[in-house]
C-alpha cells in the first residue's frame, strides 16, 4: 500500500510539473530564444543534479553504458526540448502539452515496427482514436496555419517514446544518476545550439522571466525528472506513461488560469480522444509493452 502511495504522489507531482512546463515555456520564448532557454534549462537541471546524485559507484557502471546516456541526452533532453521550445513561439500550453500526451502512442508504433511485438483490435482503435482527437484538437481549419510547429511536437512526442525503451533497460542505475548523467549529456550537446542562435544573448529581464527559467530548469527539468526515472525503475513503461493522462490536463488547466488560453468544447472532445486513445494502446497487453 505504502508502495502505490508513492508511485501514485510521484505521478502526481510530475504531472503537474511538466503540464507547467509549458506555460511557463510559452511564455519564456517571448522574451528568450528557443536556442538560448533550451541550453539555460539545461545548464540549471545539470548544475543541481550532477553533484548532488552523481557518485563514483554510479559513475563505475555508466562507463558501460556511454553510447546509451550520449543517445539519452539528445532525445530525452536536448532535442524535445528544443522542438517545444521553438513551437511555443506559435502554440498555446495547452496545445503544447496534447501534442506531447502523444508520446504513449508512438511508443505503441515503436514497440510494433521495431520490437515486432503484438498488438490487438483494440490497440489499432486507440491509435486510430487518437489521430481523430489530435485534428478536432487543432482543427482541420487551423491544420494548415500551424502544420509545421505541431510536427516538431510529434517528434518530440516520438523521441519521449523511444528513450523510455532506453531508460528502463538502464534500470540497474540509480534514477537520480540516470536523470543526472542525461541532463549533462543533453547540456553538452545543446552547448552548439546557442552559437547557432544570431540574437545575442541579454540579462535584462523582469523577474517574472527569471523566475520561470529558474522553474524550468531546477523543478520541471531536474527534479521532475529524477521523480519520472524514479516511477519508471519502481513500476514499468506502462504504468509511468499513466503521467501522460494527465499533463495534458494540468497543461490546458495552467494555460487556462494563467495564460487566459481558451477552453471550448473543440478542445475538450480532442482532448478527450486522445486520452481514450492513449488509454486503448496502454490497458491492454501491459505485459507486451513492458517486454518492448
Amino acid at each position: 500500500m505504502k508502495s502505490i502511495l508513492i508511485n501514485w504522489l510521484l505521478v502526481l507531482f510530475v504531472s503537474f510539473s511538466w503540464g507547467a512546463s509549458f506555460m511557463f515555456t510559452r511564455f519564456v520564448v517571448e522574451e528568450i530564444s528557443p536556442f538560448h532557454l533550451v541550453l539555460i534549462r539545461l545548464f540549471l537541471a545539470s548544475l543541481l543534479l550532477g553533484p548532488l546524485f552523481i557518485r563514483k559507484s554510479d559513475l563505475l557502471k555508466m562507463t558501460k553504458v556511454i553510447p546509451s546516456l550520449f543517445l539519452l541526452g539528445i532525445i530525452n533532453a536536448a532535442l524535445p526540448f528544443f522542438l517545444y521550445a521553438w513551437s511555443a513561439q506559435e502554440l498555446t500550453a495547452g496545445t503544447l502539452s496534447i501534442l506531447n500526451g502523444t508520446s504513449p502512442l508512438f511508443a505503441l508504433i515503436i514497440a510494433i515496427l521495431l520490437f515486432r511485438q503484438n498488438t490487438t483490435l483494440l490497440q489499432i482503435a486507440g491509435l486510430l482514436t487518437g489521430f481523430v482527437g489530435l485534428v478536432i484538437f487543432i482543427g482541420i481549419e487551423e491544420i494548415g496555419l500551424v502544420i509545421f510547429p505541431v510536427i516538431l511536437c510529434l517528434a518530440g512526442a516520438f523521441c519521449y517514446a523511444y528513450s523510455n525503451n532506453i531508460l528502463f533497460k538502464l534500470n540497474h542505475i540509480k534514477s537520480s544518476a540516470l536523470a543526472s548523467a542525461t541532463m549533462i549529456s543533453g547540456f553538452v550537446f545543446s552547448i552548439p545550439l546557442f552559437f547557432l542562435e544570431p540574437k545575442a544573448f541579454s540579462f535584462d529581464f523582469d523577474i517574472e522571466i527569471y523566475l520561470a527559467i529558474l522553474f524550468l530548469g531546477f523543478v520541471s527539468t531536474g527534479i521532475s525528472f529524477i521523480a519520472y526515472v524514479a516511477l519508471l525503475q519502481r513500476s514499468s513503461p506502462v504504468q509511468a506513461s499513466s503521467i501522460i493522462f494527465l499533463v495534458p490536463i494540468t497543461g490546458i488547466f495552467w494555460g487556462a488560469v494563467f495564460l487566459g488560453e481558451a477552453i471550448d468544447g473543440k478542445v475538450i472532445l480532442g482532448s478527450l480522444c486522445i486520452l481514450a486513445g492513449i488509454a486503448l494502446t496502454n490497458i491492454f497487453k501491459p505485459k507486451q509493452l513492458i517486454k518492448s
